[in-house]
């Protein structure tokens, strides 16, 4: 605690906290929390409902969203099993690409081009830039089950873009796309 101390007073010494705050005196004998009394909750029978008045598990399901993609025809290309191979494979270029363009249902998928338009003066510091990429993939970590890509950010300081190309099941953009432009 001594080095914490020593902090604090040296920050609480600086003029624009002083003129902010005014002076901070520390105490010189610490304060101890006072001890409260511990109470002990009263134990509570449960009692058993009849069977009547349980929930039907069915009903909980229900009032669960579903996705809209879950509606769609079903489709050949099994996507999750194509992203497990896909990270194995050690050619991806050649091996991991041409078994890909083989396999994807072009009737049940579709592939989106993806361009940033960066706004006033976006794109010159890379870490910022970097943080815009990574909280826009945060948002669609839900949606990672119905697509497959990849999105970079290209380029050198101060002019970079960010582009990418995604997979999305359907054929239309998907809702989550659009609320996360």
């Amino acid at each position: 605690m001594a080095d914490v101390t020593a902090w604090f007073t040296r920050v609480t010494r600086l003029p624009h906290f002083t003129r902010a705050f005014g002076f901070v005196k520390v105490c010189q004998k610490s304060l101890k929390p006072p001890k409260l009394p511990v109470k002990e909750k009263p134990k509570v029978e449960k009692k058993a409902e009849p069977v009547a008045h349980a929930k039907p598990e069915a009903a909980e399901e229900e009032k669960k969203e579903k996705n809209p993609l879950e509606a769609l025809p079903p489709t050949a290309f099994d996507l999750f099993s194509f992203k497990t191979y896909f990270v194995n494979v050690p050619d991806k270029r050649g091996a991991g690409h041409a078994e890909f363009m083989s396999k994807v249902d072009k009737e049940g998928y579709t592939f989106w081009y993806l361009h940033y338009e960066k706004f006033g003066d976006e794109g010159r510091i890379a870490y910022k830039f970097q943080n815009l990429l990574e909280g826009f993939i945060q948002r669609l970590e839900g949606f990672r089950k119905y697509s497959f890509g990849k999105i970079c950010m290209l380029g050198e300081e101060p002019n970079f873009e960010l582009m990418g190309v995604l997979l999305v099941r359907g054929q239309v953009i998907p809702q989550e796309l659009i609320d996360h432009p």
